[in-house]
């Protein structure tokens, strides 16, 4: 019989505990899942400029939490927030006292929607002809070839409806 994944994983995390030790595990599954609800944490507009980079052990068995950010602006909401950032790393993600949050600048920062690229057609050589044909009539060379540039490209990202 197959185990469930939840067992699996429970298999896991007692060899993960042994290698890493059971502390450091701990700290990498808070911070998991504090990353996870990161948006809920300080906001849509915030985590897509920021994120939780990873905890240091800190002084009489407190965390420190490194946030990185991209700009300084986005560190001073940060530090707005961090008696919330706390709460929440206690309530949701289960991380125990964090007596420090720093805050590093990272061009990259953020959790970024992911976009899915745009479906585009082929414009066949016989088209592009056609289309010039209709275009010829116009006498301005560059407003013919941005019109013919504007054209193609309404072509090649039309979307077909049936």
């Amino acid at each position: 019989m197959a185990k469930k994944k939840s067992q699996a994983l429970h298999g896991i995390s007692g060899d993960l505990a042994h290698i890493l030790g059971t502390q450091r595990l701990q700290e990498l599954s808070g911070l998991a899942r504090l990353r996870r609800l990161w948006g809920k944490v300080v906001g849509e507009m915030m985590a897509s400029r920021t994120e939780p980079l990873f905890l240091k052990p800190g002084e009489g068995g407190s965390h420190i939490l490194v946030i990185a950010v991209t700009h300084s602006t986005m560190a001073q909401e940060i530090v707005f927030l961090r008696d919330h950032i706390r709460r929440a790393c206690f309530e949701h993600a289960g991380i125990g006292r964090i007596s420090k949050i720093y805050t590093e600048v990272r061009v990259d920062a953020g959790f970024k929607e992911v976009v899915q690229p745009v479906a585009t057609q082929s414009i066949s050589w016989q088209q592009k002809k056609q289309l010039a044909r209709e275009l010829k009539g116009i006498n301005d060379g560059t407003l013919r070839r941005a019109m013919f540039k504007a054209r193609l490209a309404q072509l090649t990202y039309q979307k077909e409806f049936e």
